[in-house]
């Protein structure tokens, strides 16, 4: 696809360019807009319009355009817009929202919700955006804080956000071999354990492992009919040495924080660990 990085920090020529590369390679074109009240407001300050109307008069929403989070949009209550109609734009342009619930609940914000963009016809996908990459834990905070934030808890249901974490996807990205087990698609298959224990007592699976199921229930994964996962094990790596690489990077990288932060702070300054550590 091509990636327009974001709303704020994009020329309307950038766009129109990068619109015109996607068409021309038949290919989505991705961006993100809507993702902090700063960033709203910015874009009324120099446009006199919301970031989603700004991309919806210069021509850049579309039915292959995909927009990264959309979750400040007019209706948001900490914009406090004097009208209501982004969802709107975005259901008439076709463009689908890829939403990264448990990312933004990290900081305290979240979409309002989830049921309703979905209600509006727009198609909804759903991404993580960040470590972990638990596409169950996803798709359980989703669920939940659209029931809080609507205080409808039947304006989203279990299988609608299963929909959105599969199909939703797919249909974003523009591919009907992908998301479903049928005859032409892709040998991507998921295996779960139906009597791990976060799977039991055991009456709706789908719900189950939504409300209930973590990661470990995962027994097989294959994507294009090549096993991946195996008995809950990765096949295709060491998943050891590769997790150690990871901590040593990390590491490297806590010694030099204080070269890059504005004020010269240290990790321990700028994010104090919990608990004293031995």
């Amino acid at each position: 696809m091509v990636g327009a990085a974001q709303v704020d920090t994009c020329t309307e020529e950038l766009f129109h360019r990068a619109k015109q590369a996607a068409l021309d390679r038949d290919i989505p074109l991705q961006t993100h807009a809507a993702q902090s009240v700063m960033e709203f407001r910015e874009m009324i300050r120099r446009h006199r319009k919301t970031p989603i109307e700004w991309l919806d008069d210069i021509g850049v929403l579309g039915p292959k355009t995909l927009i990264g989070h959309a979750i400040n949009i007019d209706q948001h209550p900490w914009i406090n817009h004097h009208e209501h109609k982004d969802l709107e734009r975005l259901s008439r342009s076709g463009a689908s929202v890829i939403h990264c619930p448990r990312d933004f609940a990290q900081w305290g914000d979240m979409m309002r919700s989830l049921g309703s963009y979905r209600e509006a016809g727009i198609n909804m996908a759903l991404g993580t955006d960040g470590y972990p990459h638990d596409m169950i834990e996803e798709m359980r905070i989703a669920g939940l804080i659209s029931k809080v934030a609507s205080g409808n808890v039947d304006l989203l249901r279990t299988e609608d956000v299963f929909e959105i974490a599969t199909l939703g996807g797919a249909r974003a990205v523009g591919r009907d071999d992908l998301g479903r087990l049928a005859p032409g698609a892709k040998a991507d298959v998921v295996l779960v354990d139906l009597k791990h224990p976060s799977m039991r007592p055991l009456r709706d699976p789908i719900r189950s492992l939504v409300y209930s199921g973590v990661a470990s229930a995962v027994r097989d994964v294959f994507v294009n009919g090549e096993q991946m996962v195996g008995d809950g094990e990765i096949l295709t790596m060491d998943q050891g040495e590769v997790l150690d690489r990871l901590q040593a990077g990390q590491n490297r990288a806590l010694e030099k924080v204080h070269e890059v932060d504005w004020n010269g702070r240290s990790a321990e300054e700028i994010s104090p660990i919990c608990l004293p550590v031995e």
